[in-house]
């Protein structure tokens, strides 16, 4: 950490972790071990002195020396401490792995706004509650397990007595006294559960609400205050049983508290929901809704969201397109999934090399503002099996090497990308380039290496040989010492890093050198998303990756679920989400509106679900690729939850002033959070209580097709001009339809450049009349006899078609739906852009570029002429259609026919006479 400047991040959260696992550890071992040594000298008749001094009778031994059964229980001393030591330290390590907790609760303040139910500033619940149920969960714990070690060694102890000639086997009056006292602080313990339990209703689940709903706010609440009483009195009954110890009446208590209980959490609250509130729901329930609609709505963000009608007129006209050529020269027709085979194929050049992911980002070149794709080429994780050597494994091939880039819109000739960047060493036609295009951190690059040692490091292939360099960076830890090298040796359990000779004063060791897990063991508080990007910026090579804090805790907001799930009641591991997008218990385990879905692992930093229920991308991550360093940059300085980290870590956050311009001008809004988020506002842009509560205007997300497998669409990014601006900027869009229809209801984007970025639209679209969707567009492409044919042909004979992302893109007041088709040979993974399928207006058409199908699209439509009043017409046009056939067959036998031969060449010419017959207009 002090190589990456993070030094008091570590000590910091380190001396938190192990001030709670000390402090934990020892309440619990004095608590446990005092209970037990208590009981043990009470229950053993050997412990404290000779069996003469304790007992008489069958157990008395002579008073010359120590009893044989002191002998045999010698081992109990031992046992006490062993078993002290052991529960201490599950229940420390359990109470010390929420650090987090702790963090949050001590530096946490206010949130600014109060929870509905009891007026109490939201900062209560994210940031005190938790911790207080931590306490509340540990001491529960220990009281829990030392009571049922007290009375083990009672049982045991008494049976002991019995073996020797003692009497029955009974709990003596001090064990009564031991256990009621224990009973007594396990009871006063519940009792505080139940008084945290009335906060706890703010994420109650009984009724339509995930929060208080009627039911829960009028008989939960006095079934609480009724079992904090009866706790009171339970302990004053316990606390009387220390002085006149009955086990008869501590069983009967235990039992009568069981089903009072059972009697009022459990069954009235769930009585008075499905008899009195469920046939008069609407009525009872509406102040509720109006608490969950307007808290969700915060909790994600969504009452910032601004809301505007779009016509979706069925108008498009080449003038439009023409007004627009620079949205349409950057409508994405490369699917990030078949251009990761076709990088694979063109741009890994060696088996060492490979490409994990592709993504979309925008640049400003010479000739404009353009959306690109682009990946990097990293090491292979496996080298071929002949060079999987040591010495090659660690120190010789150490980075991947420079970036690919391609144009989203625009192909070379024979169906590949144009590309902005390519080949090795790079090369631009367009002004871009890279003056230091090592890759020694990565996207998927796992493992340690050793750079700077006397092993060249091999750089990139050129010609016959191949080039190499040394590292001359900062990142990795110097091995300048040989207990640095014992050290990193034991470490990583790698012998060979002691053992070599090839080290130099001067070498370094890498470690996490993937992205990700780079960054989460700076900042494991926060939660980190799945897409990093690469970024070429003054020269160098970056990431940058979206960081975002959560919680679990916010009063009244729905839990968020794995984005693009369906929507229909489903299993979410042991919980299901009903109608109203509510977590909920199984059937039969829910517990009158005090039960809540469990607890996510606020530390996690992958899953952006797990049923939080708030989210902010308050930080936003730069790794340098070549060095490794890291910076935070604060993105939201108005987040609560990001204020507790700045207040116990200061100078681990930078402004986002201090952000380079060149970089900054590549931020854009995370897929992450905007998956969510959509999710979120499919039901909660319903604001009215009665809409809400009639699921009246539910959306859905589109539905895609992609390799015989359906998805929902996920969010892209576009770049275009919003409806009203003459602006070209970058934006992160999804379209919805309603349940079970196919039809486009509404679109969300959100902008990706300043000063803009952040601001979220949804534009709604008229409910009087049909505006096409996604699925239907594809309905029409599968329906129109030119394309389908066209497709049947193409994959067979050893080709395979696939079709690609669907593009939804506005176009002033009007739609364009785009589609790629790619088409790959059988066995070798190699996708081409073949046509581009376009349609507008309930036209379709395809052509072997964008503007060539927009040509055809806009072409007049030819009137139908009127029958034919001759046979001879009739038979002309017969015979020229026999003959088109024909023609047509011939040139598909010939394909065939080389197909079988191997003979691709002529198999290439027999698909463009097969091509051109399909193709022709008919006569």
């Amino acid at each position: 950490m002090r190589q990456l400047g993070y030094l008091d991040v570590f000590w910091t959260l380190l001396s938190v972790q192990w001030m709670m696992f000390f402090s934990g550890f020892v309440f619990a071992f004095l608590f446990f071990w005092s209970n037990v040594r208590l009981a043990a000298r009470s229950g053993f008749p050997s412990q404290g002195g000779s069996a003469t001094q304790q007992f008489s009778g069958p157990w008395q031994t002579t008073t010359s020396g120590p009893s044989n059964m002191s002998q045999g229980l010698a081992w109990l001393g031992s046992a006490e401490i062993g078993a002290s030591a052991l529960v201490a330290s599950a229940l420390a390590l359990a109470f010390s792995s929420n650090w987090d907790t702790y963090l949050r609760f001590r530096y946490g303040g206010d949130y600014g706004f109060r929870d509905p139910l009891f007026g109490i500033d939201i900062g209560f619940y994210l940031f005190h509650l938790p911790f207080y149920e931590l306490e509340q969960h540990f001491l529960g714990y220990l009281i829990f397990v030392t009571l049922a070690a007290v009375i083990g060694v009672y049982v045991v102890g008494s049976s002991f007595q019995a073996i020797g000639g003692g009497p029955t086997p009974r709990m003596t009056r001090s064990a009564i006294r031991h256990t009621s006292a224990l009973l007594l602080a396990l009871v006063a313990l519940a009792g505080l559960q139940f008084y945290l339990d009335f906060y706890n209703l703010v994420y109650s689940t009984l009724g339509v609400v995930y929060g208080a709903g009627y039911a829960a706010d009028h008989v939960t609440r006095i079934a609480l205050r009724f079992m904090i009483g009866v706790s009171i009195a339970s302990c004053m009954l316990l606390a009387l049983n220390l002085w006149r110890p009955r086990m008869q009446s501590v069983m009967l208590g235990m039992g009568a508290y069981a089903v009072l209980y059972s009697i009022s959490v459990l069954l009235l609250p769930t009585l008075f929901q499905h008899y009195y509130v469920q046939p008069n729901e609407l009525a009872l329930e509406t102040p509720y809704l109006k608490r969950y609609i307007a808290s969700t709505r915060m909790a994600y963000g969504l009452d910032k969201v601004k809301e505007t009608s779009y016509p979706a007129l069925a108008d498009l006209a080449p003038a439009a397109t023409a007004r627009n050529q620079d949205t349409i020269g950057n409508i994405r027709l490369w699917d990030d999934r078949p251009l990761l085979q076709t990088y694979q194929q063109t741009q890994a050049i060696r088996l060492y090399y490979n490409f994990y992911n592709v993504n979309t980002d925008r640049y400003r070149l010479a000739d404009g503002y353009h959306q690109v794709m682009l990946s990097t080429r990293e090491l292979s994780q496996e080298l071929p099996s002949k060079a999987q050597t040591w010495v090659n494994e660690r120190l010789q091939f150490t980075h991947g090497y420079d970036i690919v880039m391609n144009f989203v819109s625009k192909t070379a000739g024979d169906g590949v990308p144009r590309y902005i960047l390519d080949n090795i060493p790079a090369r631009s036609d367009f002004g871009l380039s890279v003056a230091q295009p090592e890759i020694y951190y990565g996207a998927s690059m796992g493992g340690y290496r050793i750079v700077s040692t006397k092993v060249k490091e091999f750089d990139y292939p050129k010609g016959n040989g191949d080039v190499y360099t040394s590292y001359t960076g900062t990142g990795g830890i110097p091995l300048d010492g040989f207990w640095k090298r014992m050290l990193f040796a034991w470490t990583q359990g790698d012998i060979n890093i002691l053992l070599t000779s090839y080290l130099k004063p001067e070498s370094r060791i890498q470690l996490w050198r993937r992205v990700r897990e780079r960054v989460a063991q700076i900042a494991p508080f926060l939660r980190f998303d799945d897409d990093p990007y690469p970024v070429v910026s003054d020269g160098k090579l970056y990431w940058i990756e979206d960081a975002y804090t959560v919680s679990d805790y916010f009063p009244y907001s729905n839990p968020a679920r794995a984005p693009r799930q369906q929507y229909h009641i489903e299993t979410t591991g042991d919980f299901e989400i009903n109608q109203y997008g509510q977590l909920i218990p199984p059937r039969g385990t829910q517990e009158g509106g005090a039960t809540r879905p469990p607890r996510t692992n606020v530390q996690s930093d992958t899953d952006l679900t797990g049923g939080l229920n708030y989210i902010r991308n308050s930080v936003k991550v730069v790794i340098d690729m070549y060095n490794g360093t890291v910076r935070f940059y604060v993105m939201d300085p108005t987040d609560p939850v990001l204020a507790v980290y700045r207040r116990a870590l200061p100078g681990a956050f930078a402004n986002l002033s201090q952000l380079s311009d060149g970089l900054k001008s590549h931020l854009r809004y995370p897929q992450g959070l905007f998956a969510i988020q959509s999710d979120q506002y499919r039901l909660f842009h319903m604001t009215d209580p009665q809409v809400f509560y009639n699921q009246e205007d539910l959306w859905q997300f589109p539905v895609e097709y992609y390799e015989s497998e359906t998805h929902f669409m996920q969010p892209y990014y576009v770049l275009m001009k919003l409806p009203g601006s003459t602006r070209l900027e970058y934006l992160l869009m999804t379209p919805f339809t309603p349940p079970g229809r196919n039809n486009m209801i509404a679109w969300m984007a959100a902008q990706c450049d300043f000063p803009n970025y952040g601001k979220t639209i949804v534009f709604m679209l008229p409910k009087e009349r049909l505006i096409y969707g996604p699925r239907q567009v594809e309905a029409m492409i599968d329906q129109n006899p030119n394309i389908s044919q066209q497709l049947t042909l193409w994959d067979q004979l050893g080709s395979h078609v696939i079709r690609g992302k669907q593009i939804v893109t506005p176009i002033e007041n009007s739609f364009l739906y785009v589609e790629p088709l790619y088409l790959t040979a059988t066995g070798i993974p190699f996708p081409q852009l073949k046509r581009v399928i376009v349609a507008a207006d309930g036209r379709v058409a395809m052509a072997a570029t964008l503007d060539a199908a927009l040509a055809d699209l806009f072409k007049p439509q030819q009137p139908a002429g009127p029958p034919a009043t001759t046979g001879t017409i009739g038979q002309g046009g017969n015979e020229r259609a026999q003959s088109d056939f024909a023609q047509a067959r011939k040139a598909f036998d010939q394909a065939k026919k080389a197909v079988e031969q191997d003979n691709w060449e002529e198999f290439g010419k027999s698909m463009g006479v097969l091509d051109h017959q399909l193709s022709a207009p008919p006569n």
